[in-house]
């Protein structure tokens, strides 16, 4: 268990004064942190956290809750390598004893720090609730079943309905962490869908994507919870970070929303791109594979959005289609236009020195942009019709 010391409390009417001779101990980081109860009574949650004394005394009070309710739990912890942060997680790595066992793994794809085995048997109550062997859950809530039982509809509307062809999807490294970056478009992300799909039906290894999702969904939870089972993921750095260092394919839209938000006149014409594709690929040494998509926009032909109706029921607007409100749900239905992907050979980040990180994020999401311009003017330029 973790020790509580607690400071004399100054006397009334006095204002406690600073230790001189004792430095401020500033956080030296960001940490994720999954908790996973065995009894699987819980699902995993996953918190991003400032890494100083008071967040790992919280974390830990909590863990031995979860383990004396629920049995065994694990912690996955993510963070930046330091030796100020090894320091610090020094206490949950010791809390075994309360049935609590503490997996951390530095950004950057080097393997999980395991805690040392204990020196006598561990009580029936630690045992891991997965067979030997089986991998670890996962801290975003992927339910492989779910994923595999829903596989069917996805390839009906890839192969069938939308005819996708997909061309390129070798340059995807078959194993480790990369950053699949496209184009978005249409009224709906159905893209983010049928790019996953792609690699899963179409990739030799049958590479399973982790699609980064706007935060606005978590409040839709009809729509947040298949999301998460399927292998979304909530869009920030420290949970792209996170998958990058488990050796998993991250898939992302640099336009982000505003992606979505091009009306009739201005599909395939690309907003300007976020930098977080390449922030990630700098900081983990992550390629990125670039994406054009063709198709989605004529899917969802959207000639206006309703803003304030879209507040009303929680979505950043209600888009104005030819069909759809006038022919009521039928009409959220989308056309059967036919789509193209092109995946580009990947870029690879350069080494970046102290300093000028700042310039190569920008030269790489400039290099990036103009990657999956390029593509979609050569599919647009060969594309005989919309809809065959």
């Amino acid at each position: 268990m973790l020790s509580h010391q607690h400071a004399a409390s100054p006397s009334p009417g006095t204002l406690p004064t600073a230790d001189p001779e004792v430095p401020a101990l500033r956080p030296p980081c960001l940490m994720t942190v999954a908790i996973h109860a065995a009894a699987r009574a819980l699902d995993a949650r996953t918190v991003v956290t400032e890494l100083d004394e008071r967040a790992v005394e919280r974390i830990a009070g909590d863990a031995v809750a979860v383990a004396r309710r629920h049995g065994a739990v694990t912690l996955e912890i993510g963070y930046v390598p330091s030796a100020a942060a090894d320091r610090l997680l020094e206490p949950l790595r010791g809390l075994e004893g309360e049935g609590v066992r503490a997996l951390t793994r530095p950004f950057g794809g080097r393997p999980a720090r395991r805690p040392p085995e204990p020196a006598r048997p561990e009580p029936a109550r630690l045992e891991p609730a997965r067979p030997e062997g089986a991998p670890a859950a996962d801290p975003f809530g992927l339910d492989a079943d779910f994923h595999a039982r829903w596989l069917p509809l996805l390839r009906f509307f890839f192969e069938r309905y939308w005819r996708i062809a997909a061309a390129g999807v070798e340059h995807v490294p078959a194993t480790g962490s990369v950053i699949v970056a496209a184009n978005h478009s249409g009224a709906v992300p159905a893209d983010a869908a049928m790019l996953a799909a792609a690699l899963a039906l179409r990739h030799p290894a049958r590479r399973r994507l982790r699609v980064l999702y706007d935060r606005f969904v978590d409040d839709l939870p009809w729509i947040a919870g298949p999301y998460r089972r399927f292998g979304a993921v909530p869009a920030s750095l420290a949970n792209a970070e996170l998958l990058l260092a488990r050796g998993e394919a991250v898939g992302l839209f640099p336009e982000g929303l505003a992606g979505l938000e091009k009306s009739w006149p201005e599909r395939y014409r690309l907003r300007p791109f976020k930098s977080g594709a390449a922030r990630l690929a700098i900081r983990t040494g992550s390629p990125i594979v670039p994406v054009a998509i063709v198709g989605a926009e004529e899917a969802y032909p959207v000639v206006a959005r309703l803003y304030r109706t879209g507040d009303l029921v929680g979505l950043p607007w209600i888009p104005v289609t030819p069909l759809f409100p006038l022919c009521g749900l039928a009409g959220a239905l989308p056309l059967p236009s036919r789509w193209y992907m092109r995946f580009c050979p990947p870029i690879q980040p350069p080494a970046v020195a102290p300093g000028e990180e700042r310039d190569a994020i920008a030269a790489l999401t400039a290099r990036l942009r103009t990657a999956v311009d390029d593509a979609l003017d050569d599919l647009l330029a060969h594309r005989r019709a919309i809809f065959w």
